[in-house]
């Protein structure tokens, strides 16, 4: 005999359309369908519900926790004879004022160099580089008809074409 779960499940895979397809022809010749037949009986039991569960341990474990940790907390602020735990755990980490200082300083002297060297640099050009409109004019002089003193060596010219 059905439950009310079995037909609620068939229901529901009657409606998705690969159920509706594949069994479409042969539900309209048999007229029975045959897949009850098939299922194990349903497990109608359902877990255990209180508070033993995961959550409410977790919940329960945190909580004994906090008032441990408050509690310890007020002793030691309440001693004062000497640091806290966890200021004493930071500053265990931490360096020195001195040595901070030393560092910041060496730090700033280093950006002021390389300030300084940032502007040298910008400054800087390179040299002018003339360009000439017609350079092949220094191969077409003619030898003859020169004035004395007016000829320059340019065996050791050697002409840019960029």
């Amino acid at each position: 005999m059905p439950t009310l779960r079995t037909y609620r499940l068939l229901s529901l895979v009657s409606r998705t359309p690969s159920y509706s397809r594949f069994y479409a022809s042969s539900a309209s010749t048999s007229g029975v369908s045959h897949h009850e037949e098939h299922q194990e009986p349903p497990n109608d039991e359902l877990p255990k519900e209180g508070f033993t569960g995961k959550a409410w341990r977790n919940s329960l474990i945190l909580v004994a926790i906090g008032i441990v940790w408050y509690n310890v907390d007020k002793y030691f602020v309440r001693s004062r004879e000497s640091k806290h735990p966890i200021t004493a755990w930071i500053e265990s980490g931490m360096i020195p004022e001195t040595e901070s200082k030393r560092r910041s300083s060496e730090h700033t002297a280093l950006v002021i160099e390389e300030a300084k060297d940032k502007t040298l640099f910008g400054e800087a050009q390179l040299p002018p580089i003339y360009r000439f409109r017609f350079p092949e004019q220094f191969y077409k002089a003619s030898p003859f008809a020169k004035e004395l003193g007016a000829e320059v060596d340019l065996s050791d010219l050697v002409v840019r074409s960029d």
